[in-house]
């Protein structure tokens, strides 16, 4: 198909295969400075075309919807599916420990690539950011495929990818610390020391920034000939480099002094055993950005090292054994399960003064093996729930921002002068946001890359409910991505009550509105609701006038399930689940 128009359309529906377009989306990416009156029509004609050039399978491939279109495509049709399915196999190989299986499936995944992301279509906006997202992950599998290599010890396989890459992305640290060790690893340190000094002159010149901490003490581990390599190595360094895992934060949280306070207060703890903090609250609040910008604040008080994981739905013995390398323990010497690892861990923490930041914790299982044994040690947790159960910890629920500290980021963000013209604007668009980081983050992008718009512009597109989420999509943020996770961590059961009471619209409603909804009892309704504020899906707002507690849904989450999952029927395992939450039968009504 050669029309530059009907491409983009096809496009569009390609890189959101399976997932409903609206006729609104389509109409923004292919007119942003202003659509045609019959754009409509227009975009219908283009569908037509792509369907006729698909031949008979194109209306089973593209479905109409009330208003869009979805791209219906089986397992595997798309190479993009290919490369996330053979990526996504890869990482499961990394946390399985098998390196090898997983260094083949990552380089079958980037053998896929022929060039950039569909660059022989010319990107509105939105396909844009779509395309920047792509690449962004094509980025990421490249620089684990090279990480894997070098957990191997094959350094000299990757000098020259790493030597292309660092040219490419000029400014990403991680490929050159990769390159850097790299070069280490075949036991050239004076280029890799020209590597850094390269890097450091560009930062500085066109960035006006330093080296981070991860560059700085790599360059002072070449000086001393001091990297840490893996077995298979050309090099003789043997002194080990202490871990300084914390993620790069350029930011300060705005609005958060208080909670930042309390926790560098981990500093002045005199206890017996670890101090534990865990900050918890619902998506997008910036529970992450809180906990590592207190462990930076904090380094200089654990001169023993800072470790970092990111735990979702890992397993704590994989994550031990990448804690245990860090703190020096030879991969020969770390045993096979989860208990001996644990020994060890403690064994190797007890008169350390190490701090532990854990992202994305689901429960405390997961975080309890990870707790070091040393009473100098520290340990920030950033999670889905209060973590019932870590005794001893201290839980700090982190809230959405207030209207004064939500317009003050969206200066730190866009500019103060711009957010000064439109003071009241930016207040609506804040509340619009909900007073959500992630959601704020997203505004300010998304204004940034449209210098010539007022605040008002965002804000009223953002007013229609249909298309605030939409509204909110640029190229390094979609919220829509991390509420669509939180939402299927629950399993089918909770799921489908999630749905069903989305329905009940912005206004508080009981326990009894919920059970009606749901065609349960009261009793039994009060499980899916413990269960979706536990992991802050659900806010309890009040009590009503005959003593009811009154719930609400945080409103961009309740828009996401709403227009993104249309299940009307439970799962087939719903009725003994619910048996299991009360014992009450589900009425045949619901069913």
């Amino acid at each position: 198909m050669s029309a530059a128009m009907p491409r983009r359309v096809l496009a569009m529906l390609l890189v959101n295969y399976n997932r409903p377009v609206s006729m609104g989306s389509l109409i923004d990416e292919l007119w942003e400075s202003g659509p045609p009156r019959l754009a409509r029509k227009t975009v219908q004609t283009y569908v037509y075309q792509i369907r006729r050039q698909l031949g008979d399978a194109g209306k089973t491939l593209i479905e109409s919807r009330a208003d869009g279109y979805v791209l219906r495509l089986a397992e595997n049709e798309l190479d993009l599916q290919q490369f996330d399915a053979t990526v996504r196999h890869a990482r499961a190989a990394m946390g399985d420990q098998d390196t090898a299986e997983a260094l083949a499936m990552f380089r079958e995944a980037l053998g896929l690539w022929r060039g950039r992301a569909l660059e022989d279509v010319e990107p509105g906006s939105a396909l844009a950011a779509r395309i920047e997202h792509i690449e962004r992950q094509r980025t990421q599998a490249h620089a684990e495929a090279v990480d894997a290599a070098m957990k191997l010890g094959r350094y000299r396989e990757v000098v020259d990818d790493l030597a292309l890459l660092t040219r490419e992305h000029p400014f990403h640290e991680g490929f050159h610390v990769q390159f850097m060790t790299a070069l280490a690893g075949v036991g050239d340190r004076s280029r890799a020391l020209d590597v850094f000094e390269g890097l450091r002159k560009r930062l500085g010149a066109e960035l006006g920034l330093d080296p981070s901490d991860r560059l700085s003490d790599l360059h002072l581990a070449l000086l001393t000939n001091a990297v840490r390599l893996a077995p298979g190595n050309t090099s003789s360094g043997r002194t080990r480099v202490l871990p300084a895992e914390l993620p790069a934060v350029a930011v300060t949280p705005v609005g958060r002094e208080d909670i930042l306070t309390k926790l560098t207060g981990l500093r002045e703890s005199r206890s017996k055993s670890p101090a534990v903090a865990v900050l918890t609250g619902q998506t997008g609040i910036g529970k992450t950005l809180l906990a590592v910008r207190a462990g930076h604040d904090l380094r200089a008080d654990f001169p023993d090292g800072q470790l970092f994981a990111r735990l979702g739905s890992g397993d704590p013995c994989t994550v031990l054994g990448s804690f245990l390398r860090s703190v020096g323990i030879a991969e020969h010497e770390i045993p096979p399960n989860l208990a001996d690892r644990e020994r060890l861990y403690r064994s190797s923490t007890a008169d350390r003064r190490i701090l532990v930041v854990l992202d994305d914790a689901s429960d405390a299982a997961q975080v309890r093996p990870l707790l070091p044994a040393g009473s100098g040690c520290a340990v920030i947790v950033a999670a889905r729930t209060r973590l019932a159960g870590l005794d001893g910890a201290s839980v700090t629920t982190v809230g959405p921002l207030g209207p004064t500290e939500g317009v003050a980021m969206l200066a730190s963000l866009l500019g103060a002068d711009r957010v000064a013209r439109e003071p009241e604007t930016a207040t609506r668009l804040v509340q619009l946001c909900e007073g959500l980081p992630l959601a704020i983050r997203a505004a300010a992008e998304k204004l940034l890359a449209r210098p010539l718009w007022p605040i008002d512009e965002l804000a009223t597109r953002m007013e229609d409910p249909a298309r605030r989420l939409q509204e909110l999509v640029t190229g390094d943020h979609d919220p829509a991505e991390r509420f669509e996770e939180a939402f299927h961590r629950f399993t089918p059961p909770y799921r489908w009550a999630f749905r069903r009471l989305v329905s009940l619209g912005t206004q508080p409603f009981t326990v009894e509105q919920s059970a009606a909804m749901l065609g349960v009892d009261s009793g039994s309704a009060e499980c899916p609701l413990a269960e979706l504020v536990a992991a802050h899906a659900l806010m309890v707002v009040g009590i009503g006038e005959d003593g009811s507690t009154l719930f609400r849904f945080p409103e961009l989450m309740r828009l996401h399930v709403l227009t993104h999952h249309d299940e009307t029927r439970p799962p087939e395992c719903l009725p003994t689940d619910v048996r299991e939450w009360t014992g009450a039968r589900i009425p045949a009504a619901a069913v």
